[in-house]
């Protein structure tokens, strides 16, 4: 008895010193761009989460060599727009832990060299098309959504579920494999760390609880993101910046999802009450394109309105418009959202004339955009303007 006592404490003091040496884990997953359109999940909350963690290292939704060249998913707003800039402002390190494949089996599998580029002009949603959200619970769920058991156990079915046709479970297949190497990468950085460490991941939700079963089979220990507690009202309005209003309201007030008729007034109006410069054209295009759509303004009088813009334009440009290739008209969610903000109003003012059936003033406004164009833009511009302008 005595010797099997002593083998215990042997072991144990063997055993949880190594084990007390691993840092936390959290991985925090995320909706890809809910942040423009979720109150609870918007820019300012990521922020205040991420200083409550005081994280001694962030792991990113990126592979190294992508993230090495400083290319990110275009829709990966919480990535590129949000924890990075927030972990180079606080000198926290940064680990990109993403897996991609290499180009020859995506042609193979998929048809396409390059899963992250688009086709010259974008479809409406889905796949490379345009960045929308129709569930309501993309509008509804707080930042923790990824951890309730109903969402677990919905992206377990997916996991799970092998389609009748084999030759289309690529998809599936890529992405266990993918989540798993992601996983092997994390727990590279988390070797790289010692008890009373944290180690944050923010990922895409899919991501997470897979993750998290790999590391703590590694004997890591993984916290909840939920043990901090909610993000209040003050806290949101200390962590808000200014980019993140311009990003809220271009993608809603701009963007398809605009045309949804979906748009979170809670998130818009928060956005618009934020900007501190309300004299400039941006914001009052906002303010216009904001009454447009709530019918509070009449298409004669936008056109009014924006022309006074115009005739007060001088130099002002964009702040956030969310175009990653220049060499496109477009954006990951607006169909016109590398124009010009000159061009974007006349825009704008030709989307009124055409509401109005005065054609000669639609056709000059567009005219006079489609003459700075180059060809490629200019075939971009007609396909959606023939769409997506009503």
């Amino acid at each position: 008895m005595f010797r099997n006592l002593l083998l215990v404490i042997c072991l144990f003091g063997i055993v949880l010193p190594l084990f007390s040496q691993k840092p936390d884990v959290i991985v925090l997953g995320v909706g890809h761009s809910t942040q423009l359109i979720n109150y609870e999940q918007q820019p300012a909350a990521l922020r205040a989460f991420i200083d409550k963690v005081k994280p001694n290292a962030i792991c990113i939704e990126r592979s190294p060599e992508e993230y090495s060249r400083n290319d990110f998913y275009e829709f990966t707003y919480e990535q590129q727009y949000t924890a990075v800039p927030y972990a180079k402002e606080n000198n926290i390190p940064l680990y990109p832990i993403d897996w991609l494949p290499f180009e020859t089996d995506t042609e193979l599998g998929f048809g396409i060299k390059d899963l992250s580029v688009p086709r010259f002009v974008r479809q409406k949603e889905g796949f490379l098309g345009f960045t929308v959200f129709t569930d309501s619970a993309d509008f509804k769920d707080d930042l923790y959504f990824a951890e309730h058991p109903n969402y677990i156990q919905r992206i377990e079915s997916w996991y799970a579920s092998h389609p009748e046709r084999a030759s289309s479970d690529l998809p599936r297949r890529l992405f266990l494999y993918r989540t798993f190497m992601q996983a092997k990468r994390i727990q590279k950085v988390l070797e790289n760390y010692s008890s009373g460490d944290t180690v944050l991941v923010v990922i895409g939700a899919f991501h997470k609880n897979d993750i998290e079963k790999h590391v703590m089979e590694q004997g890591y220990r993984v916290v909840q993101p939920s043990t901090f507690g909610s993000i209040d009202q003050q806290t949101i309005d200390q962590h808000f910046k200014q980019s993140d209003a311009h990003a809220i309201l271009s993608f809603n007030l701009l963007g398809m999802q605009s045309k949804l008729s979906k748009i979170n007034d809670q998130l818009v109006d928060y956005a618009l009450t934020k900007l501190e410069n309300p004299d400039s054209i941006e914001f009052r295009l906002f303010q216009i394109r904001r009454a447009v759509l709530l019918k509070k303004a009449s298409s004669k009088d936008a056109v009014a309105q924006y022309q006074i813009l115009l005739s007060g334009l001088k130099d002002e440009q964009w702040t956030w418009n969310g175009v990653k290739d220049r060499t496109r008209i477009d954006s990951y969610f607006d169909p016109f959202g590398n124009l010009t903000l000159g061009d974007r109003i006349r825009l704008e003012m030709a989307r009124e004339y055409r509401k109005l059936l005065n054609d000669k003033h639609y056709k000059e406004q567009i005219a006079i955009i489609r003459a700075k164009l180059s060809a490629n833009k200019k075939a971009m511009f007609d396909h959606y303007i023939e769409k997506y302008l009503d």
